[in-house]
Order: structure tokens, then C-alpha cells, then sequence
């Protein structure tokens, strides 16, 4: 069968193509037809379906959205035609807008007072969303939804909307219902609290008891699929958390999608009753259940189906991207150069003629580790080499151990490429279980090699796909300036945690190699409730730091102490150092404040500085914030 995105990819230029396949990946704005035409299931799919509640945490990218869209009635159309029978779930789809969640709020009214309003609209909510259904169901299929007259009227009665005969009736008098709450938000507020308002939940429940228990739609509990739930205010996820918390008593189920966030509210409505996992809900954490059942495997799958529809089409992500080995990596790197530098030391040094034979036999890694190992640990490179060759198998773990740090420093004090980052796998952690990442690593590092490859069906190379993985890096930095109320703060830590790190991985002098982590030491000197908290809540909420427990055995929680904090791996090609989860750094909580502010460069040099003597030049590709790096001065 050929698709819709399969007809668009026919006769366009291969970058047209590859623009079509992997260019295009904000599920919001994609209808479903072209969303779920290269749908793979998730492997925690099974875990979100069915009556029980669900929490879908993930940053942006993960796939929350495409999820819930395959919940709704136009994912499962989609993927398994128009017969219910074959559906997994039936339900919509309700993307929260912020902006209309900040109109239930100030204006001199307590958010307790708000809470009557915002029930009202939650209702007509998600009534219309259930009405709409109906009528896709009719249009798309000539079955009409089978509810009790008495339901239709006492949905009507309870919402204040006026008398209803059946379904069309109801549908256009809850429009209406909405379209005048709306109106009376941008009025005065007494206008808009003489509305006579609806009881939360009430309305809904009264139309589902009506469904007739031979209509299809009885099967399976309707599921209300809400998404950026992070948007509502607390109060509001309050009332909403009230309705999931008697999902028993009714015939619907509701399942959330929100960010990895601190500050999501447990609580509903009635005191004392607060929301629990697993009592009350499950909670799907996407990037670990990724992780865990092998995300390379889904994100290749995912990124095949895509290009299937193309002149691309036929090879494996692995094919695409080949993994380049430690040795070769050294070799291009300038190991023989770097190898030569430390011969004539060891010449200048005095080693003997047998031991200078023994170094020149030396695997490339091996020899490379002798000047290494020497700068870091600040000895002699004579008495390294004669370590090495007393005790060899000890030398051979600790080049092993060290081989990968090691290759930061090869090019040093030199332009172009500083590392390397290549192979799916790796690409893979860069992406950290965010799909979207991943799909722009592919479609960055595949436009490179169409752009200047002969063979565009040949693997891409190493320098094409370290080139993607800094772009989009970059990317990623910028596009934090408007993520969030506190973008700048969030672009300036990034910058100055990424550079700290590309420091320590350029001159191993003293610390220990792949730092690229920080815990945050006690300390009174700082409110941690307030401005470092909004600051950590922010920069995991949108994808900028990883947040995981310190002490492996602790279960995440609310609280700052005794959690290590990673950049995203996808800045490290951009800043040039390690994203594999290594090593911390320990800072104090003013000085995480601190590289935030508009002191960052202050702090950066400052930090350093009680580290090492000598802080290596930019990256090329950094130099564009010189001005930043240098404002200390």
C-alpha cells in the first residue's frame, strides 16, 4: 500500500527526501495519517493501555505525544482501520494550551475560587471531546453512538447548557457552552462567576451511563488522553489528579503526558487524599523503559520505516553509521605525532636503547598513554615507561581504563577535529531515549553525506557524523533560550558546564578523567527551595541537565540533596567531552547559581582556576561565544 508520505517522496530530490522523512518531527503538527504511517510500537505500550491510569514522563522528543495521539481515535484509525473491535483503546486526544490555562488564574481571585470555573471548562472539556468521537465514528463509519435520551438531557441539565435532544444537539450546545465560557474569561470576573458552573466530573459521568451495553464503545473505557500536562497551574492539576483518582467509580480512564519535572502536583481536591503510585496510577518513565528494552533496536526500526519510502532505503542504521575503533580514532587523531613528541622526551630523559626499543614496539594506544599518563599524574614520562614495561599487565588494564580519555588530549592546542563521535550506538547515548534527537543525528549526518557523497547509499563518515552531532548540539543550546521562563539562565548554565567539561577532558592535570557530572554540596548559604530549586526543576524539565539518584539504591524523589545532575549527553560533540556516564565534580549551590547568572564567565574562571594552571584554547566552534567566555576579564 502506498502511503500518503510515500507519494510526497516520490520524484523529489533526495534531500527533499530525506527532509520529508526525518526533517519533519514535531508530531503536533503532523496529521495522523503521515504520523503513524512509520508508527513503531513502543515497548512500554502494553503498560499504558487498558482502565488503569497512567503517567507518561519524558522530556521533549521522547514520544509522548505520538503515544497518546495512538491512544486517541485518530491514532487507532490509523494504525487499525475503522473497526472498534480491533482497537486496543478508544479515546481523544487533548493537548493543554498554556494560555488557556493562565486565563483561569489572578485577576484578584483566589486559586480556590478558580477551582469552580476550571471544573466547569474541564467538563465541557472533555464532554466535547467525547462527543467529537461520536461524530467521527458516524462520518467515518455510519455507526451512530448509542446513548439513553435521559443521559443526553441530564448531560445537558448538569452542564447549564439547556435542553438537548440527542447527540448533534448536545455537541453543539457544549460548543456554544465553551465558546461562551471563553468570552466570559475575557470579561469582567463578576460576569464570569454568575455562570451557573457544573460539578466536576459530573457531567461526563452522567453521559457514559447512558451508552448502551451492546454499542462497541462499552468494550473498552473511554481514555482521555492529555498531554503538556505540565502546563496547568497547581490548582488545576489538583482537579484533574481528583478525577483520576475515581477513574474506579467511572467509565473512563485518564492518561497524562509530562515532562521529567519536579514539580508535578500528587495531590486532588479533597484534603488528604493525595495521588499514589502504584495505588492510583502507574507511572511510565520513557527514557528508562527505552534504555532498558533496547532503544537502539526501536530508535533503528523507527529510523528505517522512515526512510523506507526513499532512494535511501534498504540499509541498516548500522550500516549508516560505523563505529570507529580507539586505535584507528588515534591514528586520525595524530597519534604518530603525539607518539614522536614523546620518543624525543624520553631520548632527552636519558631511557635506555632497550627501553626506547620497547616503547617504539608499543601498540598505538599503549604508547600514546606513556605522555598521558605522565601529564596527568605529573611525573617523569621515563618512569612511566618504566612502569609500564615492569608490570605489563597492569599497563594493559589501565590503557584499557584510560584509552578513551586519552584521545581528548591528542589534539590539543590544534584546530579541527578534537574527538570523534561515531557509530549508532553511539548516537544512541547521545539521543539519551529521545527520539527526536535522534532522528534529527540521522537526518543531520545523512544531508551531510548526500551533500557531498558520489555513493549517497555508502556509510556516512566519521567526520560527517561528528560534524551532525555538534550541529546538533548547537542546536539544542540555542533552542533553550525559548523553552522556558528562565531560557537565558538555562542557555548560560549549559554554556558554562560545557566548557568546565571540555576543560577537564583537554587537560587531565589533576582530577580524574571523563568528568562530565556535578553533585551539589550542602550548604546554608542558599535557599534551595526557591532559586536553586526553579533553576534544577527548569534545566531537567526541558532537557537540558539529567537528573538520577546519587546513591543507586535511592528511588527518585522531590529533593535536590543526594542527586547527581549530567548535561544531555547531545551537548558533548559540541562541547568536546565524554557522554558517557562517568565521573563528577563536586560544587557548591552558589556556584551552580552563579554559572547561570549574568557572573557565569566570573565563575567558570574561578572554579577552574582552583584546578589546574593552564586552561586550554576553545573549540573552534565555540568561539562564537568568545565574548561570553571572556566577560570576566
Amino acid at each position: 500500500m502506498t502511503t500518503a508520505t510515500d507519494a510526497r517522496h516520490n520524484g523529489a530530490s533526495l534531500l527533499t527526501q530525506l527532509t520529508l522523512s526525518l526533517g519533519q518531527v514535531r508530531a503536533e503538527y503532523s496529521p495522523d495519517e503521515e504520523v503513524f504511517s512509520t508508527f513503531s510500537t513502543p515497548v512500554y505500550w502494553g503498560e499504558i493501555v487498558g482502565t488503569r491510569p497512567c503517567v507518561l514522563v519524558g522530556g521533549r522528543g521522547t514520544g509522548k505525544t505520538t503515544t497518546l495521539r495512538g491512544l486517541a481515535y485518530g491514532g487507532q484509525s490509523s494504525l487499525h482501520g475503522n473497526d472498534l473491535d480491533r482497537w486496543d483503546t478508544i479515546g481523544a486526544y487533548w493537548r493543554i494550551d498554556s494560555m488557556v490555562a493562565s486565563a483561569f488564574e489572578g485577576r484578584g481571585v483566589s486559586d480556590e475560587q478558580w477551582i469552580s470555573a476550571f471544573s466547569h471548562y474541564v467538563n465541557l472539556k472533555m464532554v466535547s471531546l467525547y462527543l467529537s468521537f461520536c461524530q467521527w465514528r458516524s462520518t467515518a463509519t455510519g455507526i451512530e453512538t448509542i446513548v439513553s435520551n435521559e443521559a443526553v438531557q441530564l448531560t445537558a441539565a448538569s452542564l447549564n447548557v439547556g435542553g438537548a435532544q440527542g447527540l448533534p444537539e448536545l455537541e453543539a450546545q457544549v460548543r456554544m457552552g465553551l465558546a461562551l465560557l471563553e468570552a466570559r474569561l475575557n470579561g469582567t470576573t463578576a460576569a464570569l462567576f454568575d455562570t451557573p458552573f457544573s460539578l466536576l466530573g459530573r457531567p461526563l459521568a452522567y453521559l457514559l451511563e447512558g451508552i448502551s451495553s451492546g454499542d462497541a464503545v462499552a468494550r473498552l473505557p473511554f481514555t482521555f488522553c492529555i498531554d503538556e500536562f505540565e502546563n496547568l497551574k497547581p490548582y488545576q492539576q489538583r482537579a484533574v489528579n481528583t478525577l483520576i483518582k475515581h477513574v474506579g467509580d467511572s467509565s473512563y480512564t485518564i492518561k497524562i503526558g509530562i515532562r521529567d519535572t519536579e514539580q508535578r502536583q500528587r495531590n486532588t481536591l479533597a484534603d488528604g487524599q493525595p495521588l499514589v503510585d502504584p495505588a492510583d496510577y502507574t507511572t511510565v518513565n520513557i527514557v528508562e523503559h527505552l534504555k532498558e528494552q533496547s532503544f537502539s533496536k526501536f530508535a533503528a526500526q523507527i529510523c528505517e520505516r522512515r526512510l523506507s519510502g526513499t532512494a535511501l532505503q534498504g540499509m541498516s542504521m548500522t550500516d549508516w553509521f560505523p563505529t570507529l575503533s580507539l586505535e584507528d580514532e588515534a591514528e586520525m587523531l595524530g597519534a604518530d605525532r603525539e607518539i614522536t613528541r614523546i620518543r624525543s622526551i624520553l631520548t632527552e630523559q636519558r631511557s635506555s636503547k632497550s627501553e626506547l626499543e620497547a616503547f617504539d614496539k608499543m601498540p598505538i594506544l599503549g604508547a600514546c598513554l606513556i605522555g598521558y599518563w605522565a601529564t596527568s599524574q605529573g611525573t617523569e614520562v621515563r618512569d612511566v615507561l618504566s612502569e609500564a614495561l615492569r608490570d605489563q599487565r597492569a599497563w594493559t588494564q589501565r590503557v584499557g581504563n584510560y584509552s578513551y580519555a586519552m584521545l581528548f588530549t591528542l589534539r590539543r592546542g590544534l584546530r579541527g577535529t578534537r574527538k570523534y563521535y561515531t557509530g549508532w550506538s553511539t548516537y544512541c547515548q547521545l539521543a539519551n531515549g529521545n527520539i527526536r534527537l535522534l532522528l534529527e543525528l540521522a537526518y543531520q549526518a545523512l544531508t551531510l553525506h548526500v551533500t557531498d557523497s558520489k555513493q549517497p547509499k555508502s556509510a556516512v563518515s566519521f567526520a560527517n557524523q561528528t560534524a551532525a552531532a555538534s550541529a546538533v548540539g548547537q542546536v539544542t543550546l540555542r533552542e533553550l533560550q525559548g523553552q522556558s521562563g528562565i531560557g537565558g539562565q538555562l542557555t548560560r548554565l549549559t554554556l558554562s558546564l560545557g566548557r568546565i567539561f571540555n576543560v577537564f577532558a583537554a587537560a587531565p592535570e589533576g582530577h580524574t578523567p571523563e568528568v562530565n557530572q556535578i553533585r551539589i554540596e550542602s550548604s546554608a548559604s542558599v535557599d534551595r527551595s526557591s532559586d536553586l530549586d526553579q533553576l534544577l526543576s527548569e534545566a531537567v524539565a526541558n532537557g537540558c541537565l539529567i537528573a538520577f539518584p546519587g546513591d543507586k539504591q535511592e528511588r527518585v524523589s522531590a529533593q535536590t540533596k543526594g542527586f547527581d545532575y549530567q548535561l544531555h549527553p547531545i551537548f558533548a560533540p559540541y562541547f568536546v567531552y565524554s557522554h558517557r556516564r562517568k565521573r563528577r565534580v563536586e560544587l557548591r549551590p552558589e556556584q551552580v547559581l552563579a554559572l547561570s547568572s549574568e557572573s557565569a564567565a566570573r565563575a567558570i574562571t574561578e572554579i577552574l582556576q582552583t584546578r589546574r594552571n593552564q586552561t586550554p584554547a576553545l573549540p573552534e566552534q565555540l568561539e562564537f561565544y568568545t565574548g561570553f567566555y571572556n566577560d570576566a576579564d
